[in-house]
C-alpha cells in the first residue's frame, strides 16, 4: 500500500507544480466531513460508484480507513474477479483518497481530486469541483454549478438576470463586484429593486467558489433574507 499511495500523493506534487497551481483553497478548518458523509460512504473517492463500493464491501472493505490500508494489488484482484466490465477501473489512487478522507484532510482530498479524473492522476482539469466538494454541496443542498447566482441568500431569478445582463455571470465574478458595482446594477433595475442589499452577496459567492459549504451554511443561517442582522 505504501508504495501505490506514495506513488501517488508524489504524482500529485509533481503534477500541481508543473501545472503552476496557486495557492490552495480556503481552508476547511477541522470541519469532520465524516459527519455529512458517513466514514462507510466509499463513493467519496474519486473513480469508484454504486457498484464498485458494494463489490469492495463485499470483500470486507467499508470504511475509509479500511480502503486506506487496502494495496492497489488486492482492490485491483477484487475488479479483476468481478468481471471484465470493472477490470478497466483503476484503483492506484483509491488507498491515498481514502487516507485523507479518514484523516479530515479535506484540503488535500479537494486539491488531489482535482488532478484526477475518474481516479486516474494528471488528466483532471483542475476547474470543476472535486466529487467530494459535489457531495457535500447537494447533501448540504447546494448546487454546484459556479453560474447559479441564487445559491447566494437575497438573489432571486430576477436579481440574477440583472447581474447577469451586466457581466457577473458566476460565483467568482460575484465575489470580485464592488458594492457600488451591484448597487448601481440595482438603482438602474429601477425602484423594486433598490431596496435589495448587496452587501454580504461577494461574501457568500466566495465562500460558495471557494466550495466552503459548511462555513456558507453556518453564515446564512446568521443572515435575515441575505442581510446582516440589526
Amino acid at each position: 500500500m505504501e508504495s501505490g499511495a506514495g506513488g501517488a500523493a508524489l504524482g500529485f506534487a509533481a503534477g500541481a507544480a508543473s501545472r503552476g497551481l496557486g495557492a490552495a483553497p480556503a481552508s476547511r478548518g477541522t470541519t469532520n466531513f465524516a459527519t455529512i458523509l458517513g466514514s462507510d460512504n466509499l463513493q467519496i473517492v474519486e473513480g469508484i460508484g454504486p457498484k464498485i463500493d458494494g463489490l469492495l464491501k463485499a470483500d470486507g472493505i467499508n470504511t475509509w480507513g479500511e480502503l486506506a490500508a487496502s494495496s492497489p494489488e488486492r482492490l485491483k484482484g477484487i475488479l479483476d474477479v468481478a468481471g471484465s466490465r470493472y477490470r478497466l477501473a483503476d484503483p492506484k489512487t483509491w488507498p491515498q483518497q481514502a487516507k485523507l478522507a479518514h484523516e479530515n484532510k479535506w484540503d488535500e482530498l479537494i486539491e488531489y481530486q482535482k488532478f484526477l479524473d475518474t481516479g486516474t492522476e494528471t488528466k483532471g482539469d483542475f476547474e470543476n469541483p472535486s466529487k467530494v466538494e459535489k457531495l457535500i454541496a447537494k447533501l448540504m443542498g447546494y448546487s454546484t454549478n459556479p453560474n447559479d447566482l441564487k445559491v447566494v441568500e437575497g438573489i432571486g431569478p430576477k436579481i440574477e438576470g440583472l447581474l447577469k445582463d451586466a457581466g457577473i455571470k458566476t460565483w467568482s465574478d460575484l465575489a470580485a463586484a464592488s458594492m457600488d458595482r451591484l448597487q448601481g446594477i440595482l438603482n438602474d433595475a429601477g425602484d423594486r429593486y433598490r431596496l435589495a442589499d448587496p452587501s454580504t452577496w461577494p461574501k457568500q459567492a466566495g465562500l460558495a467558489a471557494a466550495g466552503n459549504w459548511d462555513e456558507l451554511k453556518t453564515y446564512q443561517e446568521f443572515l435575515d433574507g441575505g442581510k446582516t442582522p440589526g
